[in-house]
């Protein structure tokens, strides 16, 4: 296969993976081991979101359009508290979702691995970093601010 087509094909997994990440984040969010993930970040310094280039990330997101996607992570207006509560709760299920399909995707890239598919496997990790990594850890950078604002 050619370089387009894992490409396309990688983009589509990825599209998918999203589904996945829905349908088992649905099945697991009563869960009571689900509220630990409330409070779980992988990164701890602002420096280092910069450093990933997380502020280009947010920059895509917000001016592309991938802004219509989860139009539940919006404020219309100046947020009251229990608006920012319900927001935060939103997007740790939105960061939990995208950990979901990171993690089925990184299955199915070591799978292709083992098959000797090293070209698609490395297109795939790459578009699940872009695609679920990064909204993932923004959801958690987002998650921080929020805290601060509510601690004031």
């Amino acid at each position: 296969m050619t370089i387009s087509i894992y490409l396309f094909n990688s983009i589509v997994f990825v599209f998918a993976s999203w589904t996945i990440g829905l349908v088992i984040n649905n099945a697991i969010k009563n869960m009571a081991f689900y509220s630990r993930f409330s409070h779980f970040n992988f990164i701890k310094k602002e420096s280092t979101y910069r450093a990933i280039g997380m502020t280009s990330f947010k920059w895509i997101l917000k001016n592309s359009f991938f802004k219509y996607f989860n139009q539940k992570l919006k404020f219309e207006s100046r947020p009251s508290i229990s608006q920012l509560h319900d927001i935060r709760k939103e997007m740790t299920y939105s960061e939990i979702g995208h950990l979901i399909g990171f993690i089925f995707i990184l299955i199915v890239m070591i799978l292709k691995l083992r098959d000797g598919h090293v070209t698609y496997a490395a297109i795939l990790f790459i578009c699940n970093i872009i695609f679920n990594l990064y909204p993932s850890l923004l959801q958690q950078q987002n998650k921080k601010q929020i805290d601060r604002i509510l601690k004031r």
